[in-house]
């Protein structure tokens, strides 16, 4: 006799309501961050004046974290994923692009997309891919606790900030014993992608007019980095922009709307780098889908 649905929460029934629940949330907290944003006449003044002459240094260097994220996240998914099937390092990251701008569209289309693709295309089971999503989002907590002890070690005023960018290589003596490897090389390459949203924060408060110091980008990276695990919501959409700027005081260095507004700010620029990367990774993967029904068909 089956079980009655009630019995398992976590179903393709529930988690499909979950993720609308999450998409629905994920539009409400964006078009809110916006309108806190745009009441503050400082920082409406301030974004103004930031679009009027931007720095383009900053752009350059909130680009090039983006593409960071996106190369750092592949190799991790790669690293997990090899371990249950073939997979190449390049067709990983466009897995990766595609999936995540396929995640801006309501029922994180993007995550589903790629589970189907490796087990159509790689004969890699579903079951082993949710495994590797969980080991991923574990590794970033574990770099998340990592980057954020170090930091705060640093938070005294006068303690330099630049110690934080050799955690990485904290976890490079473990890659010498074989059975460690893979984890250690998921865990630098985790705290990595932690230090470029760091990055990612310095420039996008920058690019709208509220230069912040490298600390406390930092603890903003920290923040988002957590924001971004929340399950159901795509990208941390919604979700990352408010931890940011609810997470002002603990921080310092910014004002809560200052924190929307570099939020909404960079995430702009990620969905105007996420396109073209996207579209492209989506013609590659289609080919590659069409040359295995050729071979298999």
């Amino acid at each position: 006799m089956n079980a009655p649905d009630t019995a398992n929460p976590l179903d393709r029934g529930h988690r499909r309501l979950y993720r609308r629940i999450g998409a629905a949330a994920s539009a409400v907290l964006v078009v809110a961050a916006a309108v806190a944003a745009a009441r503050n006449p400082a920082i409406a003044d301030s974004v103004g004046r930031a679009l009027r002459g931007p720095q383009w240094d900053a752009l350059a260097a909130l680009v090039a974290s983006i593409v960071a994220v996106q190369v750092l996240t592949s190799g991790v998914f790669w690293l997990l994923t090899r371990r249950h099937g073939q997979v190449g390092v390049l067709e990983m990251n466009a897995l990766v692009a595609a999936s995540t701008l396929a995640n801006y569209v309501p029922m994180q289309a993007g995550s589903i997309g790629r589970l189907a693709y490796l087990r159509a295309v790689n004969g890699i089971p579903v079951r082993a891919s949710l495994v590797v999503i969980l080991q991923a989002m574990a590794a970033t907590a574990v770099a998340i606790g990592t980057v954020g002890a170090v930091a705060l070690a640093i938070s005294a005023p006068d303690a330099p900030w630049w110690p934080v960018l050799a955690v990485p290589a904290v976890w490079l003596p473990l890659a010498i014993e074989p059975k460690w490897r893979t984890f250690a090389l998921v865990m630098v390459l985790r705290t990595a992608e932690v230090l470029a949203w760091a990055v990612h924060a310095w420039a996008a408060f920058r690019l709208s007019g509220w230069p912040i110091e490298p600390k406390t980008a930092v603890g903003a990276a920290l923040v988002a980095s957590a924001a971004n695990l929340v399950p159901f919501v795509g990208n941390g959409l919604g979700v990352r922009e408010w931890a940011v700027a609810l997470a002002a005081p603990l921080l310092g260095g910014y004002e809560r709307d200052a924190g929307l507004a570099a939020e909404l700010t960079g995430r702009a620029i990620d969905v105007l780098v996420a396109v073209p990367l996207g579209l492209v990774a989506m013609g590659i993967l289609l080919r590659r889908v069409a040359a295995n029904a050729r071979t298999h068909g």
